[in-house]
């Protein structure tokens, strides 16, 4: 791992600096043109109709149509307007992206265009050049599909247009909807919008082995296919052409919204400011412009010019408080270059779960944690830390794995490693706060916090590094290829997605994700004990039990993301995406020794878990039946993960691999050992949760043994298990079914004798039918 290190501090810079050199040696890049347009469409509303003036020279280009409802999230039709005799066409065309390929319409490869209306031409408006359109049923009706629409009939007398700007190269409506749902009639505020789109810029190539979004941003697909497409990324470009670091023409710029609390505007500011470095690292100094206004009017809110930071208007909304909200961004995007037009970032996070987040994993680390609520300064770092994982998203980066199972889990105490690199290695993991270190450690508060980290730096320099007009093509590729390359020996700046399984221990959530899960667990537990027990304190000021039951929910919630980090190691591989030509293997199995430790602490913690969790001492102040049973329902879900048909599978290809062979046969004999130990430790007494679990168990082998065949289609077979492990489960419960009946025969005034014969009758009615 110091070889590792050693790379990112030396090699990294030395790369660094001759990719500078070698894009100086090509020069600079070309101004930013703002719109080709000299003139654009303008709007006129007289007696509740709005009519669009469509000068001639915009016929026939390409314009985005944008509409923004009360969900603050927008929708883009790429629309043009063509001449038809004495009519207006709006069509909508396939887009051609600047990538070499053709986005189809409505994922109709066969559709090249569709027309969304028909406007008679309309006199008598004073232009000399140019045409007029009533516009306004289009706004107004149901014939377009947008699908963050209000479902439901239209109420047309109670549906008009309110205002509209012209500005330049956009204009932008106001209208109220109403709908008519459940016999209830509805009405809220959309926005449409008309806005010229600029030549489209020079693209970055998708490559599936870096983690950002392309053009398309609800385009799914296979996790390990290189598409032929652009990364979503800025519109950056240098001023000083042929310097290695040089301001943008136009810097990323945010609007901080005026409802955002004063006290938090601060930390706003920094959480964004937090990619200033990244950014320098790509050749661009101030990169990125955070504006604070006292007032912002809804036409700069829902225009395309500004991107804004929202605070979610549900704060004090009663029920909010009690979820835990979410925080996203809202997009626009020109599909033709996958160029970012504007991204909002909606902070709907409520504050109370982030305080439940950090209690549960630093309240023994923190001080300032030991209180409801927290202090301002601790609070603000939370909301500074929520809105740079945001901000990620807005320059292009997707949520997911970047470099997990690859930090040393030794060093998530030290300092000066936190200093450095962060206890994560991205901002855009899901790793949350650092629970690993240990109070002895004495590190310091502000470094448990989630920051953006050294591969936030590299993904930023590989999507935005600008390349000169005279570098070809192909000199472009082997640059970025040579940054994509830098991932054979920092293993942090690798990506991998789960889209459909966690396939290792590099693609979990909810925890800090170290080379070592089954150390890394057992030192984030002791920090979960001590949090728990904390609590009390910490809530006694307070004049209900809300809180302290939702933190113990939370505290449940995250034992469960721990037990199943350790899990990932069962059948699970190492992920190193590639391209072909690079050596080595994509997916390497996880050494035997670490899955069967793995094992054995998931039978020792997962399906005995100690008091302090299942039973604290102030359980007696809020709970007064067993009714609902959390852990248990935990524990069942951790059991069925442990079943899991993908699972299975893995283990049946690691069969395949030498050193590794009957690993199926030793997965399932020691699960069904360690899940039925009191057999083997001729125990009496079976715990309550315990006998949950072990007839889970039963019932759910009986039920894979007994899964009727349904497909021949390999693609539909994921969640069938195979002949081949439904004989070794079968396998497996003759043997218990023995042991049962050995124990029933051994200890005959067992006061867990009921449960073992119910386990009995489920096996008989298997084995003798």
């Amino acid at each position: 791992m110091k070889h590792f290190i050693l790379i990112y501090l030396w090699v990294l810079p030395i790369l660094g600096s001759a990719l500078d050199s070698k894009i100086g040696e090509m020069g600079g890049v070309n101004f930013y043109e703002p719109h080709e347009q000299d003139s654009f469409l303008t709007s006129t509303l007289i007696r509740g109709r709005l009519y669009l003036d469509i000068p001639e020279e915009v016929l026939g280009k390409p314009i985005l149509w944008t509409r923004i409802g009360s969900s603050n999230q927008y929708e883009s039709k790429q629309v043009v307007f063509t001449r038809f005799r004495d009519d207006i066409l709006m069509e909508e065309h396939r887009i051609w992206s600047e990538s070499g390929i053709w986005i189809p319409l409505k994922e109709d490869k066969s559709l090249e265009k569709n027309i969304m209306g028909i406007f008679p031409m309309l006199k008598g408006h004073g232009e000399s050049r140019g045409c007029r359109i009533d516009i306004t049923d289009i706004l107004l009706g149901s014939t377009i599909a947008w699908k963050r629409a209000r479902g439901g009939p239209l109420v047309s007398n109670m549906s008009q247009i309110l205002d509209h700007k012209n500005s330049g190269h956009k204009v932008i409506v106001k209208t109220r909807r109403c709908v008519l749902k459940n016999e209830v009639r509805l009405s809220n505020t959309v926005y449409f919008s008309f806005y010229a789109l600029p030549k489209p810029m020079d693209i970055r190539r998708f490559d599936y082995r870096m983690g950002f979004r392309y053009e398309d941003v609800g385009s799914m697909g296979n996790a390990t296919k290189n598409y032929i497409a652009s990364i979503a990324r800025w519109r950056l470009e240098k001023l000083h052409q042929g310097k290695e670091t040089s301001v943008p023409v136009k810097p990323i710029t945010f609007v901080m919204s005026p409802n955002i609390p004063i006290k938090w505007r601060p930390y706003v500011k920094a959480g964004i400011e937090e990619w200033l470095p990244s950014f320098e690292s790509a050749g661009f100094k101030d990169a990125i412009v955070v504006r604070e206004v006292d007032t912002l009017d809804n036409w700069d809110r829902y225009g395309l010019d500004h991107s804004i930071i929202r605070w979610n208007r549900s704060q004090n909304v009663r029920t909010y408080r009690d979820g835990s909200g979410g925080s996203t961004v809202a997009m626009v995007i020109d599909l033709r270059s996958g160029e970012i037009i504007k991204s909002d970032i909606l902070l709907g996070s409520s504050l109370e779960h982030l305080t439940d987040q950090y209690f549960i994993r630093c309240a023994a680390l923190d001080k300032r944690a030991l209180s409801f609520p927290f202090p301002d300064e601790l609070m603000g770092e939370l909301i500074q830390s929520l809105v740079a994982h945001e901000a990620g998203h807005t320059f292009g980066i997707k949520d997911n794995h970047y470099g997990e199972y690859s930090y040393p889990v030794n060093k998530m105490g030290d300092a000066s490693w936190l200093e450095t690199m962060g206890h994560t290695t991205s901002i855009m993991t899901y790793a949350r706060h650092n629970n690993i270190a240990q109070p002895k450690d004495s590190v310091p508060p502000s470094l448990l916090i989630q920051k953006v980290g050294p591969t936030d730096n590299y993904y930023i320099q590989w999507a935005y590094t600008a390349f000169s007009k005279e570098m070809s093509p192909e000199e472009e590729t082997s640059v970025l290829e040579r940054i994509i390359r830098w991932q054979d020996s920092i293993p942090w700046f690798r990506y991998n997605t789960s889209q459909y399984e966690i396939i290792g221990p590099a693609a979990t959530n909810e925890v800090v994700e170290t080379n070592d899960p089954v150390i890394g667990t057992s030192l984030a537990l002791k920090n979960l004990k001590r949090a728990l027990e904390l609590l009390p304190e910490a809530c006694q000021d307070l004049k209900d039990n809300t809180t302290m039951e939702r933190i113990y929910t939370k505290a449940l919630e995250l034992w469960y993301y721990n037990m199943k980090s350790v899990i990932s190691l069962l059948g699970g591989y190492e992920i190193f995406y590639k391209s072909m030509d690079q050596p080595g293997n994509m997916y390497t199995p996880i050494p035997l020794e670490s899955q069967k430790e793995a094992l054995d602490f998931l039978i020792a913690n997962a399906f005995d878990p100690p008091n302090w969790l299942v039973r604290p001492d102030f359980m007696v102040k809020i709970r007064y039946s067993t009714y609902p049973d959390k852990v248990t329902a935990d524990q069942q879900r951790l059991l069925l993960e442990l079943l899991r048909p993908q699972r299975m599978k893995r283990f049946e290809q690691m069969e395949t691999i030498n050193g590794y062979e009957r690993t199926l046969q030793w997965y399932l004999e020691n699960l069904q050992k360690g899940l039925f130990k009191e057999l083997i430790e001729n125990s009496d007494y079976v715990k309550p949760r315990r006998q949950e679990i072990q007839m889970t168990y039963i019932e759910r082998l009986i039920w894979a043994i007994g899964q009727e065949r349904k497909h021949f289609d390999p693609t539909k077979k994921a969640l069938d298990h195979t002949d081949y492990t439904r004989g070794l489960m079968m396998g497996q419960l003759k043997v218990l079914r023995k042991e049962i009946k050995k124990s029933i025969k051994r200890n005959r005034g067992t006061q867990s004798l009921g449960h073992w014969k119910r386990c009995l009758s489920k096996l008989d009615k298997l084995l003798e039918p």
